[in-house]
């Protein structure tokens, strides 16, 4: 016997049910927010190295000297190009086709946004890019645009969402978009916050450039977050590793790694003279004297507790032994399990920022400075140290047993405030101060952005960066030729395999590529 069957139940055959392929906007949202971590996670284990947040607890490490790994099938440090390409890439393309056809702009608007966020996040780690009129298409080859095109684009998309995202016709629905949104729940008044943020990343990032406008940054800032209500974040559940917090000692992906001794001096007086920076007992962990049993706490910050000394990048060569023991980031000497309780944002149930209140405010503070308003300057910088503390206090978990944990109480918090090495007169307040209280507030999760810092003032240990030290001559990575890092090098992968042809021209088959200054950073 012959059965006629039509094109249609053909089709339907191949349909699983259990695994549409053709699925809402909403649906496709949650991913693509987590993968918005993901690509920054990864990536924060070498540019933590970059920017001196914390090393490897072995001597000799290749980021630790400001190089890279090449010819690495694992790519280590390309996790940031697989997100904008590819983790989120098409599926984003997607979510915005199916929420234009059906009018639902408010998702229009979040696509839009979160593209040019994650162009934004590509282009100040990497440099060029994809030509944005290939990427997504089937070709076999790709050719790269300067940052100053990927710049003007991210600009223009966000103009586009910010426009969106206040359109009220169609079938807009908060509480439609609330059920993919993990973010903000739907919320497009925070969408648009955000959306001014990554413009005020964009235009500040342009300090050394003519046209900078210190101006616009101030009214980029003053649309944007408004209060730590307003950060950007990624939750986690933490009961599985899917869902857990890349950062925690369930992932167990910091066992090897310690803060460094810059990271310390920031925050115990050193650079600060004297004023002992009530963070840093929760947020960093405490070295265990050989007499001891236990790390201090929050119930004991005694700084000399912090204070160590070892290779250039001032870490430990050895984590067990030795005058002072330095343990890792969750305050441990071994490897991190699901019952490690961690601290700060080293937490398995612990949420990720992509952008604080704190961080505008610093940039506000930048711009203020630079547009000649010192007493804007301080008034933005003080307000950023101010949710800075705050943001600790909202990620501490209190516990009266190992690791000891307390808040930090309104007195600790001003009376740090009221010493005028912190916040001085309008009249002594520096640049470095203003960087110096960014970096703290971005430990651990904001590594782009302190880095991008780094590069627009050119690694300056003497105004900007004091006492930090940077490897020089043979301390540093043999490619680099004597030079510092400005971008890391595209993704093996896909580019050094299948698009090789396309790199020789921008010059990244050089194996000092990765020492070439951006477009952002140069007048």
């Amino acid at each position: 016997m012959t059965a006629v069957v039509s094109c249609d139940n053909l089709q339907d055959l191949n349909v699983n049910p259990s695994f549409p392929v053709d699925v809402s906007a909403q649906a496709l949202m949650p991913p693509i927010e987590q993968q918005m971590a993901v690509g920054l996670q990864f990536d924060n284990r070498y540019l933590g190295r970059y920017v001196q947040y914390f090393s490897n607890a072995t001597t000799g490490n290749e980021w630790d000297r400001y190089g890279y790994v090449s010819n690495a099938p694992s790519d280590p440090a390309a996790e940031t190009w697989k997100m904008a390409y590819f983790s989120i890439g098409l599926n984003l393309t997607r979510m915005q086709e199916k929420a234009v056809a059906e009018e639902r702009h408010d998702i229009t608007g979040i696509s839009k946004v979160i593209r040019a966020w994650s162009w934004q996040v590509a282009t100040d780690y990497h440099s060029e890019l994809i030509d944005f009129d290939q990427a997504f298409t089937q070709r076999m080859s790709f050719d790269y645009v300067g940052q100053d095109k990927v710049y003007a684009e991210v600009l223009r998309l966000l103009n586009e969402g910010i426009s969106d995202l206040t359109r009220t016709d169609g079938k807009v629905s908060s509480s439609y978009t609330a059920v993919g949104d993990k973010m903000y729940n739907g919320d497009r008044a925070k969408w648009t916050k955000f959306a001014w943020g990554v413009v005020a990343r964009n235009l500040n990032n342009q300090i050394n450039k003519s046209t900078y406008d210190p101006a616009a940054v101030i009214a980029a800032c003053d649309k944007s977050l408004a209060s730590n209500a307003d950060n950007a974040l990624i939750s986690y559940n933490g009961t599985v590793a899917a869902d857990t917090n890349f950062n925690g000692p369930g992932r167990n992906n910091f066992a090897t790694f310690r803060q460094t001794d810059f990271m310390v001096r920031v925050m115990n007086g050193t650079v600060f003279t004297g004023a002992i920076d009530p963070r840093m007992s929760r947020i960093l962990a405490p070295s265990i004297g050989l007499s001891e049993t236990a790390p201090a706490s929050a119930a004991n910050p005694d700084p000399t507790k912090y204070t160590f000394v070892g290779n250039p990048l001032n870490v430990t060569a050895s984590s067990t032994s030795g005058p002072s023991r330095i343990p890792n980031l969750w305050g441990t000497f071994v490897a991190g399990t699901v019952t490690t309780p961690g601290r700060y944002i080293f937490r398995d149930k612990a949420n990720f920022p992509l952008m604080t209140y704190a961080e505008i405010q610093f940039i506000k503070a930048e711009a203020a400075f630079i547009k000649g308003d010192k007493a804007l300057a301080l008034a933005a910088y003080k307000k950023g140290i101010e949710a800075s503390i705050d943001f600790v206090n909202l990620n501490t978990v209190v516990s009266t047993t190992y690791p000891i944990t307390t808040s930090i109480t309104a007195a600790e918090k001003t009376a740090f405030l009221a010493d005028v090495n912190v916040v001085p007169a309008e009249a002594n307040l520096t640049m470095s101060h203003i960087i110096l209280q960014k970096y703290i507030s971005l430990f651990g999760f904001g590594d782009l952005e302190a880095w991008t810092d780094m590069r627009k003032y050119h690694y300056d240990t003497v105004n900007i960066y004091k006492t930090m030290t940077i490897p020089t001559g043979s301390g540093l990575f043999s490619d680099n030729g004597g030079k510092l890092p400005y971008r890391v090098r595209p993704r093996f992968n896909s580019e050094y395999m299948w698009n090789f042809a396309a790199l020789k021209a921008i010059g990244a088959d050089k194996v000092d590529y990765h020492t070439v200054e951006m477009w952002y950073s140069k007048p």
